[in-house]
């Protein structure tokens, strides 16, 4: 296996875009200590003492309250994972119905592992458009906790089928045990090679599909099958249940039903409707290039990246802002409308939806990342902005995903005041509190506090139990004094892989 690492080191940066959570130490590695990073891997490869740890896992919100894991790896691990699927991508491709199975198409490119999504989504878009033409009812399926029920060894044996190198898959094997501490079932969420494994899994019934006649569209595991009656609609979900429950996966019944294909289409082009007039506007801009199937990505940069963008390109943007406007009007589409608009007022720095925004956190927290990453924009311009995500760090009710993504946007403000930094510090040494968060809020106290609150977050390192939040606590270091920077990195960068990593980047 021949390993590109700077092809590697790209994609994981790209990948790094969508995070479900912000971790800019371990960033810090893999932008400016990527070499580094491939060498220690390199290392224990040729050495055979290569061991994959447990992920980065927190609960990420999801609709109506919900939650669900959302991860990232260790750089090593990531790296690794990565440069696995990289080097079995194209039988991967070759296993997959690309006329039934629209998601995550390589790209081809060095710097993107996927296609645009937006290209791929209006593909998906057309073939249910297609299949309704030709169909009386449609079963719309959505598989229930897809990524975290999914078997690994059917994966496995369906990359071996495809014709994957036994040596990679049985590697891989042992990463997807380990990241799920030796259970069999299911793939970490979130990152780009288990978006890949966990399209190509189900190859599987797209070929069922073929075979039986069934027209059908896939994006992931949200499949649109096309039927000729509501009697063989009914006799087709039937058969779903059962080749789905042999591999110990089951329908979410809240999302999956037989729909007249008269009403698919309504409601398919409903949205894309209120969307065209927007796309004809923005064809040639950046942002629509990278549109994601539900919406867009969202990104995030680290804060010392980040020039003031004052001269933003004045985009054309009338139509969303009046899109954003009349939400109220638009219920049942509301997260799908700020989905796709929100990232193009953030591109155009419009503030239009800033009120908007600052309503809603509290009762949307499945748009998180969304509402920040717009937000972000305003912090270092709008001091009301600033203000308003300080009161929202001293409202106990909101979770640590959300308080996490609120330092994140808060780093980037020109000042904060003392209680914020202390409310920070409170939850930096409250153990109950999540250590992605926690980790935050060392980086964010050491930007923003006073001399004092500035010692707190270096002395807490010496008790903190959590090796994620001790490499945090030394990447912090480079917000404080050159000599107190040099003495972190000589007191703590020899006391773990990653540290070692860190002080590099630093």
């Amino acid at each position: 296996m021949q390993i590109d690492h700077e092809s590697v080191i790209a994609h994981v940066k790209t990948d790094i875009r969508s995070d479900f959570i912000l971790a800019p130490h371990y960033n810090a590695v893999l932008n400016r200590a990527g070499d580094d990073l491939w060498d220690q891997l390199k290392q224990k490869l040729r050495a055979g003492t290569y061991q994959p740890e447990l992920p980065i896992t927190m609960s990420v919100p999801k609709e109506r309250f919900f939650t669900r894991p959302g991860s990232i790896l260790r750089p090593a691990d990531r790296f690794m994972y990565q440069a696995l699927i990289d080097d079995i991508i194209d039988q991967l491709e070759e296993g997959l119905d690309r006329t039934r199975s629209f998601s995550h198409v390589p790209s081809g490119e060095d710097s993107h592992m996927f296609q645009p999504n937006h290209e791929c989504w209006e593909a998906f878009q057309t073939s249910v458009a297609e299949i309704c033409d030709i169909s009386i009812f449609l079963l719309k399926a959505d598989i229930a906790n897809y990524f975290e029920r999914l078997p690994q060894h059917h994966l496995v044996n369906l990359m071996a089928a495809a014709g994957c190198a036994p040596e990679i898959v049985s590697l891989l094997e042992e990463m997807m045990l380990a990241f799920r501490e030796r259970n069999a079932f299911g793939i970490i969420q979130g990152v780009y090679p288990s978006d890949a494994l966990g399209n190509f899994f189900l190859s599987d019934f797209d070929a069922y599909c073929d075979l039986a006649e069934v027209p059908s569209a896939r994006y992931v595991d949200d499949i649109y099958m096309g039927f000729v009656s509501e009697a063989e609609a009914r006799k087709g979900l039937g058969s779903l249940i059962e080749t789905l429950r042999k591999d110990g996966l089951h329908l979410n019944e809240f999302k999956s039903k037989i729909v007249p294909a008269s009403e698919v289409i309504r409601e398919e082009t409903a949205i894309d409707r209120l969307f065209d007039e927007i796309r004809e506007e923005i064809e040639d801009d950046e942002t629509y290039e990278r549109a994601s199937p539900y919406g867009f990505e969202v990104e995030w940069e680290e804060e010392e990246d980040h020039e003031d963008e004052e001269d933003g390109e004045d985009l054309e943007n009338a139509a969303v802002e009046s899109l954003m406007e009349n939400i109220g009007d638009y219920p049942n589409q509301e997260d799908q409308i700020e989905k796709f608009c929100l990232p193009i007022l953030r591109s155009a720095q419009s503030d239009s939806a800033v009120a908007h925004v600052l309503g809603n956190i509290r009762e949307k927290p499945h748009q998180t990342r969304l509402y920040f990453s717009y937000i972000s924009t305003f912090v270092r311009t709008e001091q009301d902005v600033v203000d308003a995500l300080e009161e929202l760090v001293a409202d106990g009710s909101v979770s640590d995903y959300q308080r996490m993504f609120l330092l994140a946007v808060l780093l980037r403000a020109r000042t904060v005041t003392r209680a914020t930094v202390n409310t920070a510090l409170q939850w930096l040494q409250n153990r109950t509190v999540a250590k992605e968060t926690r980790a935050m809020a060392a980086i964010f106290a050491a930007k923003h506090g006073v001399a004092q609150q500035k010692r707190t977050v270096r002395t807490s390192y010496e008790d903190e139990p959590s090796d994620y939040v001790r490499s945090a606590i030394l990447y912090s270091s480079r917000y404080l004094t050159a000599v107190e920077k040099k003495t972190c990195k000589r007191a703590w960068g020899g006391h773990s892989e990653i540290n070692a990593l860190i002080a590099k980047a630093i």
